[in-house]
C-alpha cells in the first residue's frame, strides 16, 4: 500500500507532464508543433521525477545498479539507431517507418523484461499461505506477458534490422502458433490451482512463452509487424493495470489503461500507416 500510494504522490505530476508533452508533440509531424523542445524537456522532467522519487525512497542497495542500468540504455540507443541509418536511408519514407517500428521493439523488448520480473518477484516473495488466487493470477499473467512480449520484440526487431531472413507464413504455422498458446495458457492455470508445483509448472510455461514469441514474430510478414508490435504493448498495459490493482495505485491503473487505448488506436491507424508510406 505504501509502494501504491508513493506512486500516485508523484505519478500524477509525472503524468500530467507527459499528456501535456504529447499535445506539444502532436502536430510535429505537420509542421504544426506548438512547441517540440520545451515538450521534449517535459518528458525527459517527467522520467527523471519518476526514477528520483523512487531511488530517493529506496534503501539505497540498488541505486548504483539502476544508475549503471539508466547509462547502458542511453549508450545503447545510439548504436541501434547507427545500425538503422547504414543499411537505409533514414530520410526516406521506408527508413523512417521501420525507424519507428525498430524503436517500438525495443520498447516492447524492455517492458517485456521488467514486467516478467515483476511478476517473478510478486511470486516468490510472496507467503503462499496468505496468496488468494487473483495474486496469484496476476503473478503468472505478468511473467506470460513479459516474456511473450520479450520474445516477440526480439525477433521483430532483429527481423527490421535485417540480423534475420526473411520467412513466408505458413498454415502450419498458425496452427503450431495456436497450439503452442493453448498450452502456455493451460500450464498457467493448472501453476494459479496448484502453486506447490509452481517450479515446474512455470519453468515450461516459460519455455513455451519463449517459442511462442518466437513463432509469433517469424511466422508474419513483416508489413504486419505494427499489429504484432500493437498488441504487445497493449498486453503490457494491461500488465501495468494489474500491478495498479496488487499496490492499490490509482496512479497505476490509469497508466495502463491509457496504454492499452492508446494500443487500440495504433492498431486501428496500421493500415493507414502503411498505405500513407506506399503512396509516398
Amino acid at each position: 500500500m505504501n509502494v501504491g500510494l508513493q506512486i500516485d504522490f508523484v505519478g500524477w505530476f509525472a503524468l500530467i507532464a507527459i499528456l501535456t508533452a504529447v499535445h506539444g508533440l502532436s502536430g510535429q509531424k505537420s509542421g504544426h508543433a506548438p512547441w517540440p523542445r520545451g515538450a521534449v524537456g517535459l518528458l525527459v522532467f517527467a522520467l527523471i521525477l519518476m526514477l528520483s522519487s523512487v531511488l530517493w525512497t529506496s534503501d539505497g542497495s540498488n541505486t548504483l545498479l539502476a544508475c549503471i542500468m539508466i547509462l547502458l540504455g542511453s549508450s545503447v540507443a545510439p548504436f541501434t539507431a547507427r545500425h538503422h541509418s547504414r543499411n537505409k536511408a533514414a530520410t526516406s519514407p521506408q527508413g523512417n517507418q521501420d525507424s519507428i517500428l525498430s524503436g517500438l521493439a525495443l520498447i516492447t523488448i524492455g517492458g517485456g523484461v521488467s514486467v516478467a520480473l515483476l511478476g517473478l518477484t510478486g511470486w516468490y516473495e510472496t507467503d503462499h499461505s496468505f496468496y488468494t488466487w487473483d495474486l496469484r493470477l496476476i503473478a503468472v499473467t505478468s511473467l506470460f506477458i513479459g516474456v511473450w512480449t520479450f520474445a516477440a520484440g526480439l525477433m521483430l526487431w532483429l527481423r527490421l534490422n535485417e540480423y534475420l531472413p526473411k520467412s513466408t507464413p505458413t498454415q502450419t504455422q498458425q496452427r503450431v502458433v495456436i497450439a503452442v498458446l493453448t498450452l502456455a495458457l493451460g500450464l498457467g492455470a493448472l501453476t494459479v490451482v496448484y502453486p506447490a508445483y509452481a517450479n515446474i509448472l512455470m519453468g515450461l510455461m516459460v519455455l513455451l512463452a519463449l517459442e511462442l514469441g518466437a513463432l509469433s514474430a517469424l511466422g508474419i510478414v513483416i508489413t504486419r509487424a505494427t499489429c504484432i508490435l500493437g498488441r504487445h504493448l497493449g498486453m503490457i498495459g494491461a500488465a501495468i493495470a494489474m500491478l495498479g490493482y496488487v499496490q492499490a495505485s490509482l496512479f497505476l491503473l490509469a497508466l495502463g489503461g491509457l496504454i492499452v487505448a492508446g494500443a487500440v488506436h495504433y492498431l486501428r491507424g496500421t493500415v493507414d500507416f502503411y498505405q500513407t508510406n506506399s503512396t509516398d
